[in-house]
């Protein structure tokens, strides 16, 4: 299928016309059909891993968006019973998540048996808000037994018969087996499966996009999840991507992945290490609903697309070739700085925003005294503030 490069229709809102935007940074999981979910025990652990890391979470600022299948959300409605809900002010886990934590919640579906709908009655019928949001579907054929194009106008499911729902938005952009999905920033009505790209004023459903694949997984390390996340502020910032977009980059992991100790403790490391980003000012924490009402408000609901990885012409490359430069992002006692002139001031943080040093010709400096982990480095010289992820081994 041939991609359109970029499509924007309307005009921009004067605030945000004249620099680069600021890009939306959320977690999102899942909870499949696959996982043990009916073993209490492994329920248990997952739900005590939740509750920490939502605690974290809202301590630290930052957006989780839960999407969840029918087989977690039936047992949780089999499961949430005194004594287990003690913890949480006696409700059930998921409405504790929303209410308590602020941890977005939209429905999730393969549709093998349960469709949109039947998941979306179960969310309500354990408390949760009505979603407007799809999480994650095909894009361009059938899920399971339905296409996202009956959902357009609403739709009944079969599970339940008088559950009716439609949706406003649908993340993502999947394909089977995630070999193809579409890798897209931006928002618009999307014609059909054939034609997904194109946009249809006329549809009532829009595409929201969630941009590159960065996927928190058992063979990804703590460093390479972080760089694809400082890449991604680094385009934006930079004018690798254009100044009149709309950036929402999702930071995926399964859900029950944090039965594991190892992965959940790289869960917590990614997601200190982000916030370090967002607190240069170059990022944000938003959910979902939060970054499309923003578009809605702030961006005139422009359509906008853009792929990940697509540099603007005529813009980045020029002036990011004559800028200083890290390499490699891998040091043991001294950070290399390429194409610096001497004037650069420089500033090293730890992922918890800590400042660990400061000054001029940090490649005079020996580090190896810090503790091995992830830092970001602010290179400020006299016509830009630029911000690279390093690692100390």
């Amino acid at each position: 299928m041939k991609r359109t490069m970029m499509l924007w229709l309307g005009t921009i809102s004067a605030s945000v016309c004249c620099a680069q935007p600021i890009v939306y940074l959320d977690f999102v999981t899942h909870n499949e059909e696959t996982a043990q979910w009916n073993l209490e025990s492994f329920y248990a652990t997952n739900r005590t891993r939740m509750l920490t890391l939502a605690e974290h979470f809202q301590a630290n600022g930052i957006t989780w968006n839960m999407q969840s299948d029918w087989v977690y959300l039936s047992n949780v409605i089999a499961q949430e019973t005194p004594p287990l809900t003690t913890n949480t002010g006696g409700k059930n886990i998921l409405r504790w998540l929303y209410e308590d934590r602020g941890v977005e919640m939209d429905p999730h579906a393969h549709e093998s048996q349960y469709l949109y709908p039947d998941v979306v009655h179960l969310m309500d019928s354990i408390g949760l808000p009505e979603s407007k949001v799809m999480g994650g579907t095909i894009y361009n054929g059938y899920n399971g037994v339905n296409l996202w194009m009956n959902l357009v106008d609403g739709q009944y499911g079969t599970i339940f018969p008088t559950a009716f729902w439609q949706p406003d938005y649908m993340m993502g952009g999947g394909t089977p087996n995630h070999v193809n999905d579409l890798k897209y920033y931006g928002f618009w009505n999307p014609q059909d499966t054939a034609h997904y790209l194109i946009h249809d004023p006329s549809s009532h459903l829009r595409h929201l996009g969630v941009g590159c694949s960065i996927k928190i997984s058992d063979t990804t390390s703590v460093a390479y999840v972080v760089g694809q996340v400082q890449q991604v502020v680094t385009n934006v910032q930079s004018a690798a991507y254009p100044a009149d977009g709309s950036y929402l980059q999702s930071i995926f992991f399964e859900q029950a992945g944090l039965n594991d100790p190892a992965f959940y403790s790289k869960v917590m490391a990614v997601a200190d290490a982000v916030n370090a980003i967002v607190g240069t000012g170059a990022a944000q924490w938003k959910t979902f609903k939060q970054a499309y009402t923003l578009w809605e408000t702030d961006y005139g609901a422009q359509v906008f697309q853009w792929e990940c990885g697509q540099i603007a012409t005529g813009s980045a490359p020029t002036s990011m070739m004559s800028a200083p430069q890290v390499y490699p992002t891998v040091f043991t006692d001294r950070i290399v700085v390429q194409r610096g002139t001497g004037e650069e001031h420089y500033e090293l943080h730890d992922v918890v925003g800590h400042l660990v040093w400061a000054g001029p010709h940090i490649e005079d400096e020996d580090l190896s005294g810090l503790p091995n982990g992830v830092y970001l480095l602010i290179v400020q010289d006299l016509s830009a503030r630029n911000v690279f992820t390093v690692v100390k081994e």
